[in-house]
């Protein structure tokens, strides 16, 4: 009787063992839950998590993450190269998104144990793929991939509304100093990044055309030289009292010679939609397009 009950005993204890070793290996087996508290290191993937409404779960940004307005709320964490790890800690992330050139922050964080997401950003297929991984990542691939379709859509509109247009050479400036007026020291849209694609899409061609360098400082010689058919200045904002879009658009009356400024198509486009490489990005490409090719848009809708 006692033996039997020894062994009655043991086989339950063996029972016991075996369902907890079970379990044990279906979680190890199972995908990790949705992160419920993100942090994210980069003003284009802070858009994408809003656009696919994630913001309650946002709890950290950047500095420079303004945009949607729910973003300005969250808290700060450092900016794109200085992010503050005490600060992030602090937070307790199940999940950090960075960029792929975030290779330093990377392996800080992994040295702390926190779960990271790499998203590239150098082209619109980029783009694309940083929203279906972050939906897959974040248990919405059904609107990530919903979200990239209506990209898609958008884009193959423009490329068939322009087929066949005959395309001016277009110079887009991503930074200089619009308050001192100066023409000096701007950094151009060059080869490899999203812009060449964006004014290849819209019916242009870059009139970057030389060397590899993605974005290029060059002087005021250097863009009478390129002599662009069209001119494009990208300004994140405006703040009140300063100087007005079409006086930033006067600003390049210097350079005479450039045949945009001779024929009236230098262009001031303002908003950090033109500057991120995000999902806003299609409003930058539907406008541009309409800036190349009037004609073919003139009963498009604005998406300024």
């Amino acid at each position: 009787m006692v033996a039997r009950s020894k062994r009655l005993i043991r086989g339950l204890l063996l029972a016991l063992l075996l369902l907890i070793l079970a379990a044990s290996l279906a979680a190890a087996e199972s995908p990790e839950s949705p992160p419920q508290r993100i942090i994210s290191l980069s003003p284009s993937t802070t858009e994408i998590l809003f656009a696919l409404g994630m913001g309650d779960r946002v709890v950290g940004v950047t500095r420079y993450c303004d945009y949607p307005a729910g973003a300005r709320t969250k808290a700060r964490v450092g900016g794109y190269m200085d992010p503050n790890y005490e600060e992030i800690m602090a937070l307790k992330p199940d999940l950090v998104i960075l960029l792929t050139s975030h290779r330093d922050a990377k392996h800080e964080l992994d040295k702390m144990g926190i779960r990271t997401l790499m998203t590239p950003h150098k082209t619109l297929e980029d783009i694309h793929e940083s929203i279906r991984r972050i939906g897959r990542t974040c248990g919405v691939e059904h609107e990530a991939d919903a979200m990239v379709q209506g990209l898609d859509r958008r884009k193959g509109a423009i490329q068939k509304a322009v087929q066949g247009k005959t395309r001016p050479r277009v110079l887009i400036c991503i930074g200089r100093d619009t308050q001192s007026g100066q023409l000096a020291g701007m950094y151009m849209a060059g080869r490899n990044n999203f812009y060449d694609e964006i004014i290849e899409t819209a019916g242009g061609v870059n009139a970057y055309a030389e060397g590899t360098v993605a974005y290029p400082q060059i002087s005021a010689e250097g863009v009478i030289e390129l002599d662009p058919d069209v001119m494009v200045d990208l300004v994140d904002h405006i703040n009140p009292g300063s100087k007005t879009s079409d006086q930033i658009a006067r600003q390049w009356n210097q350079l005479q010679p450039v045949k945009a400024v001779r024929q009236g198509q230098v262009h001031v486009v303002v908003g950090t939609h033109a500057l991120r490489p995000g999902p806003r990005y299609i409003q930058f490409l539907e406008k541009l397009a309409r800036l190349l090719h009037p004609e073919v848009f003139q009963q498009g809708g604005s998406h300024d």
